[in-house]
């Protein structure tokens, strides 16, 4: 056994979306599961109300019921039985019910404390607990991208409208229905408004969503990228910096955003595409009378700090070697040097 370089390996995703009731869950995760491609399987624990969006979606229905209700094998046996079938995606609407629907984890602690344990139902979770691991086990070691809805416990809170002045009840979710740290279990999480259906990730391993969306088919379309963007060799890398410094260089901005010395463009670096940012930067700081040395010592600083940890697109050394590029593309006699090569 020896320790390796690590890689990225995610070939599915695994993502909840929690909301209050009217939030729009269920419409969010077919519309993701539209962007993902593939077939698409649906459990529907919720009446049916999955096949409602069937003239705007295509995707196939779990019919058979468990007599017991929704305990962790009901789960379980959906999820193999969609790989067996070849689907792409399984929509599970709605995870809630593994924990406090008919037959899930709290009604089955109840009936085993009763029945095993006279009365103690927290020794039940000795026997219920174990069951309950296995199923997200499954869920994170199948194949298959698993989108799983979670109701949100909901509650009310006045709000005032500046226009009118008027204050109304507004119904706003709280904690997702499940046991507690099951959305450390997911890749991705988002939490839906019930009011705007807008989105917030309050999990987020890919880094595609720092900002709240309104999920719709672009919103799959984009996490299906990231599932298949192959890792990036040092040399492709330095390659597409150097592309992107000679390329997208112009007399005037790249983009019309404002000059921020020093570790303040972190925050710019972490929400824009970084080449562009950095090339417009450069020219924005330029115009306004700072000197190309300045500018790269600033980068090199920057590159002390924890900001190559918020670079989705380029290394350090990339950062380094672009701004090296415009320095050289502004004072056409320096000589280029590799990142490897600066002082």
């Amino acid at each position: 056994m020896a320790f390796t370089k690590a890689t990225k390996q995610a070939t599915s995703i695994k993502l909840a979306i929690s909301g209050p009731s009217g939030a729009g869950k269920t419409y969010s995760a077919l519309l993701i599961a539209k962007g993902l491609g593939g077939k698409t399987a649906v459990l529907d624990t919720e009446g049916g109300s999955a096949s409602l969006y069937a003239d705007f979606f295509d995707f196939d229905t779990w019919d058979e019921l468990d007599p017991h209700g929704f305990p962790p094998e009901y789960f379980i046996r959906v999820i193999k039985a969609a790989e067996e079938a070849g689907y792409s995606n399984l929509i599970i609407d709605s995870l809630s019910h593994e924990w406090n629907g008919r037959g899930g984890c709290l009604e089955l602690a109840d009936a085993i404390g009763r029945a095993k344990y006279k009365g103690n139902t927290w020794a039940a979770w000795v026997d219920v607990t174990p069951r309950h691991t296995k199923l997200v086990e499954t869920i994170l070691n199948t194949r298959l991208n698993i989108l799983a809805t979670m109701r949100a416990k909901s509650d009310y809170v006045i709000t005032k409208d500046e226009k009118t002045g008027k204050s109304t009840p507004q119904k706003v979710g709280l904690a997702a229905i499940q046991r507690d740290g099951m959305d450390y279990e997911f890749t991705l999480m988002f939490e839906l408004d019930r009011d705007s259906h807008i989105a917030v990730a309050g999990k987020d391993r890919t880094h595609l969503f720092s900002d709240p969306v309104l999920i719709s088919e672009a919103t799959g379309q984009r996490i299906a990228q990231w599932l298949t963007q192959p890792r990036k060799s040092d040399d492709e890398r330095y390659e597409r910096a150097a592309n992107a410094a000679f390329q997208l260089h112009s007399p005037t901005p790249a983009k019309p955003l404002p000059a921020v010395p020093g570790v303040q463009t972190v925050a710019a670096v972490k929400k824009t595409d970084p080449r562009t940012y950095v090339q417009a930067d450069f020219d924005n700081r330029l115009q306004s009378g700072e000197t190309p040395e300045s500018i790269i010592k600033d980068y090199a600083d920057i590159l002390k700090t924890d900001a190559q940890r918020h670079v989705s697109e380029l290394s350090a050394a990339d950062v380094k070697y672009v701004a090296t590029e415009l320095f050289c593309r502004a004072n056409p006699n320096a000589r280029r040097k590799r990142p490897t090569e600066q002082a």
